[in-house]
């Protein structure tokens, strides 16, 4: 085996076996990991002052529970999803709780939910859709600069990509990231503080 493949084969089948342990199966572990783009490392969203609350990009993040804040509102708006994920993950401020973690998964529309100790949080959202009748269509499928100049300067550009950083309170940072394709904003990723 080329010894680049062997670590990378080892890392794959421990984070298969960890995730098989707590309930999830190989395939729905592997079908889950790539619904989102990848999470930006940390540093990039710590080594700036965030947005405030007080922010236009701040109240982008605050769509983040536009179709509902549990799951039977959210079905209730989209009806059921195409596909549905549940397991169980540690909790980590509290070793003896458990958190169930819920991935709806729509036509352009992705949405994580995480139940902690009977309250229900919106984790992460991701929307591609231009077509789904929500206020992301003020920026989905929109030119970038007319974005830009509506919700100001993000804190990292790529070619494809447009990363503001959000700070909330003194609980920390979270990045929402906007995807660029043809100029446009192509789609919207927000990743919730709850952990």
């Amino acid at each position: 085996m080329h010894s680049k493949l062997k670590p990378l084969l080892m890392s794959a089948l421990l984070s298969v076996s960890v995730i098989a342990a707590s309930g999830v199966t190989a395939q729905q572990y592997l079908k889950t990991e790539h619904l989102y783009p990848k999470t930006i490392p940390d540093r990039i969203v710590n080594v700036s002052a965030g947005y405030k609350s007080d922010s236009l990009p701040y109240g982008v993040f605050e769509y983040i529970d536009t179709f509902g804040s549990t799951e039977a509102e959210i079905v209730n708006r989209l009806g059921e999803p195409e596909e549905r994920f549940e397991w169980q993950e540690e909790n980590r401020h509290e070793s003896d709780v458990k958190n169930t973690v819920i991935t709806l998964v729509y036509d352009g529309l992705i949405i994580e939910l995480v139940e902690v100790k009977q309250k229900t949080f919106i984790k992460r959202l991701f929307i591609e859709s231009c077509e789904i009748n929500s206020p992301f269509q003020n920026y989905l499928c929109k030119p970038v600069p007319a974005v830009i100049s509506e919700l100001g300067q993000p804190r990292v550009i790529f070619a494809d990509e447009l990363i503001y950083t959000l700070q909330h309170g003194d609980v920390g940072s979270t990045p929402m990231r906007m995807g660029v394709k043809n100029d446009k904003i192509s789609w919207i990723y927000l990743r919730s503080y709850i952990d």
